[in-house]
């Protein structure tokens, strides 16, 4: 009740002001009590291929929960509010003036160690508010699909004729309306409902032509990309044999231009701008796979961050190279600097010659305190190999719960950038590199089982192993 109150005081001070202030900046009041002195940061989705999200704003929850974004006018998006661990997601337009809660969790969800998904409460919204317009027409579509979504696979020409009838009363619904992201919303989240894994060639044929060759691409609409990304995931598949010979052969040839002309004869990419973020999604996707070398794909990927006449298309290669190189197995760990809490200094130097197993550790999480004696004990058979190295998080001190480790140790906030860089999210997590300093396993397997009965151990017999026979020789 005591939130409700200060968050109707903030209301009433902060809209008289807002009001008259010009409409061109976009504002977000709200109110979380479990974030109270938190940092709080709202966040852009730079693109739906990549998924790459970077910090917008960041603010601080005051110590009554209350909390404020205030920004110059972007374009209609999706924005994400991240605190605690825990993300939400706004959609914001031009002239915006929003008014939220921010719970905990949601009523029914159990808590979760790596952070909740939380629906955001809104007051005071305005129709004409984006977030009003697809709030109503998802409650609307939710009721309409429930009295009938049921015969799909029974009964499918009676849902058929359900599902026409259903895009008629949407038509209506947004006739007069000029709201390009929400017209989106509404087109795409009906046309998503298709079985896309089942449909045949023809139908995604004639889907391409009516919905992908027809209108503009549209990068910042989350649904239209999500139907995008879907249409086109595992797109060799679809392919024939000769569009997937010339595509190898584009491939090898590390030739971006090949690759399109290969593509064009694929009746679902005929447009150019589709067939490139086509292509871009292609090989990443790829990267992930064995079937090409990812250097040749990442030489592509780079040339159309460089050579493309689409600047989205340029930012989106961009992303993805930065996503695939990010610690992935046999890249490069980021080089580091770092203060042991002994004052020793710790590099990624004093560290070649041997294996390096990165210990990530919150002393205020049980977990990680079950696991240190497992640890110390693969560290008594092993050290000689194998060298092991801790970076602790949070600010409690070692001295407080009386842990000790035989090994480096550091200190860092959670907030520190290296922890940023490194995406650590749970805790305990362990990172393994080789005596160059490359990524073997990331995240590396633990010194207690997994739920597949699986340790870090046998990895760790055969280092030994491998190392004590050149040794022999």
């Amino acid at each position: 009740m005591r939130v409700l109150v200060l968050l109707c005081i903030h209301i009433l001070l902060t809209t008289i002001l807002y009001a008259n202030s010009k409409k061109d900046s976009i504002l977000i009041r709200g109110v979380g009590s479990y974030y109270k002195n938190s940092n709080i940061e709202l966040l852009l989705i730079e693109d739906y291929i990549s998924h790459k999200e970077v910090i917008f704003q960041t603010s601080t929850v005051d110590s009554i929960g209350y909390f404020e974004f205030r920004f110059k006018n972007i374009p209609t998006q999706k924005l994400v509010i991240r605190s605690k661990k825990n993300s939400s997601f706004i959609y914001v337009q031009p002239g915006g003036n929003y008014l939220i809660t921010i719970p905990e969790k949601n009523e029914y969800d159990e808590k979760n160690t790596k952070g909740n998904y939380v629906d955001i409460v809104f007051y005071q919204l305005d129709s004409t508010d984006i977030n009003y317009k697809i709030l109503k027409f998802d409650r609307w579509l939710e009721k309409e699909l429930g009295e009938f979504y049921h015969l799909k696979k029974q009964r499918s020409k009676e849902y058929e004729i359900r599902y026409n009838e259903l895009n008629v009363k949407a038509e209506n619904l947004i006739k007069n309306d000029t709201n390009l992201f929400f017209l989106y919303h509404v087109k795409f989240s009906l046309i998503e409902m298709d079985d896309l894994e089942s449909v045949s060639a023809n139908l995604r044929i004639q889907n391409y032509k009516k919905w992908l060759d027809k209108l503009p691409v549209y990068y910042r609409s989350d649904t239209y990309m999500n139907y995008f990304r879907i249409f086109y995931e595992d797109f060799l598949i679809y392919l024939n044999h000769a569009v997937r010979d010339n595509l190898y052969t584009a491939v090898i040839n590390r030739s971006p231009s090949m690759a399109m002309k290969a593509l064009e004869e694929d009746e679902t990419v005929r447009n150019i701008q589709v067939r490139e973020l086509v292509l871009i999604q292609l090989l990443y996707e790829q990267c992930y796979e064995k079937r090409y070398p990812k250097t040749n794909l990442l030489f592509m990927l780079d040339s159309i961050r460089i050579r493309s006449k689409f600047s989205e298309h340029r930012e989106i290669a961009s992303n993805v190279i930065e996503r695939v190189s990010e610690l992935s197995i046999g890249s490069k760990f980021p080089d580091f600097l770092l203060f042991s809490q002994d004052s020793d200094t710790l590099s990624n130097r004093l560290f070649e010659g041997k294996y390096l197993y990165i210990h990530f550790f919150n002393p205020n999480d049980e977990n990680c305190i079950k696991e240190i004696q497992p640890l110390k004990k693969l560290y008594g058979i092993y050290s000689s190999y194998i060298q092991f190295m801790t970076i602790q998080v949070e600010d409690l001190s070692f001295a407080e719960r009386n842990l000790k480790f035989p090994w480096p140790t550091v200190a860092l906030s959670e907030k520190d950038n290296f922890i940023k860089t490194l995406k650590i999210e749970i805790y305990p997590s362990y990172i393994l590199l080789d005596a160059y300093g490359n990524i073997v396993a990331n995240p590396a397997l633990k010194p207690v089982p997994n739920s597949n009965y699986e340790t870090i151990e046998p990895l760790f017999f055969q280092i030994k192993r491998a190392i004590t026979g050149e040794r022999k020789k």
